[in-house]
């Protein structure tokens, strides 16, 4: 995939921008806080329908304004689509998304529209951090190849939703549970099994991928990463509306559901001792930067394209040696590349260097130069007959 052009309206510290990137690597370079990051945040915005760092829409909206936009045209082999996401802030805040200008009533129909990886500094979280970190990883990546998924999980959520407001209910009233509760339970049940059988089939070529691209990156043949899912289900023959009907009194208890899906986790290693309490911060790095271009084999082998990549401010993280072999990963995506020092990216022979900078308290991009054309990602124009 290839975006074509970027358009942003009083979005974060953009009052209006319009940018027509090049195909192959796309350097962005400038002082923190000069609106790199949120180039790439409305990037993000547009292929997912939300940041990857806000969890409220108004504050990507420029202070002051009513209103704010971020739009991309964006090309596979075989389509062409023009993806707007449109926000307004206040006590009613509200988002819309528009696809080929018209106005979708599903998030789920623009799943796959863009398809995309990000790395930034806080995927170091993936490592550190709890189960939540490693679910929203998996759940970003399938979803971008499976809108049933997308489904399954929204439809998972809302009827554990209604499930935990019966047991709330019940417990604060003191009251027998409704039995309604057996509906949702059924139609949680329904919901994970698809959620459960997606997660294991590409946890599996996760780990696969992440092995080979963890010793490439590293540098260490020696060191093994491995990933493993960790499930509520044990067996593909368990009945997770039984284990939800015999899980009823505590669950009544805590006032929550206490299994399913949405306690999961992947579980990560090297050398067969956890990442987490073992690795040092320069493998759990190496690991975290595995995982996403694990996602990127992954969406580029299933889908038949490159997805678009996006590199936050992770060049100066790593040594050079982890450098040139990242930069040798990227293959043929598209990639939007920020960074505060030039020498960062000084072997990437970048197809074309941005200057971001501040005005007046408002961004602006000013290009600096092309690299060399004999860089040039070899691309073919979608096929429309």
């Amino acid at each position: 995939m290839v975006i074509d052009r970027i358009e942003l309206n009083h979005y974060r510290n953009y009052e209006h921008l319009e940018l027509e990137p090049h195909p192959g690597i796309n350097l962005f370079f400038g002082q923190n806080g000069s609106g790199k990051t949120n180039l790439l945040e409305a990037i993000h915005y547009c292929a997912l329908g939300k940041s990857h760092r806000l969890t409220q829409d108004a504050h990507a909206v420029m202070a002051g304004e009513k209103a704010g936009s971020a739009s991309i045209s964006v090309r596979g082999k075989w389509t062409r689509n023009q993806i707007d996401i449109r926000l307004q802030p206040g006590e009613q805040a509200m988002k819309s998304v528009w696809i080929d200008h018209k106005k979708v009533k599903k998030l789920s129909e623009m799943m796959g529209v863009l398809r995309l990886v990000i790395f930034s500094p806080e995927d170091l979280d993936l490592i550190k951090e709890g189960p939540a970190v490693r679910r929203r990883f998996m759940d970003m990546m399938i979803s971008q190849i499976s809108r049933s998924y997308f489904i399954a999980l929204q439809q998972y959520r809302l009827a554990m939703e209604q499930r935990n407001a019966i047991l709330r209910n019940s417990r604060l009233q003191m009251l027998p549970i409704d039995p309604m509760i057996v509906d949702f339970e059924a139609a949680m049940a329904e919901h994970a099994s698809v959620i459960d059988r997606e997660r294991r089939k590409y946890t599996e070529m996760i780990s696969d991928n992440c092995r080979e691209i963890y010793q490439e990156i590293s540098g260490h043949p020696g060191e093994l990463f491995q990933t493993s899912y960790y499930g509520f289900m044990r067996d593909a023959k368990d009945d997770y509306g039984k284990m939800l009907a015999e899980s009823r009194e505590e669950d009544l208890r805590q006032g929550l559901t206490g299994i399913g899906p949405h306690r999961d986790d992947l579980h990560l290693t090297l050398n067969r001792k956890s990442m987490k309490l073992f690795a040092s911060q320069g493998q759990m790095r190496t690991a975290a930067l595995s995982l996403k271009m694990s996602q990127l084999r992954i969406l580029t082998r299933v889908c038949g394209e490159s997805p678009v990549l996006l590199l936050d401010d992770v060049m100066s993280e790593l040594d050079l040696n982890r450098r040139m072999n990242l930069l040798r990963e990227i293959g043929e995506a598209q990639t939007f590349i920020t960074f505060s020092d030039e020498g960062d990216v000084d072997q990437a022979q970048p197809h074309r260097t941005y200057r971001v900078f501040s005005e007046d308290g408002k961004a602006a991009v000013k290009e600096q130069k092309a690299g060399p054309e004999s860089g040039a990602v070899p691309l073919r124009e979608p096929d429309f007959t």
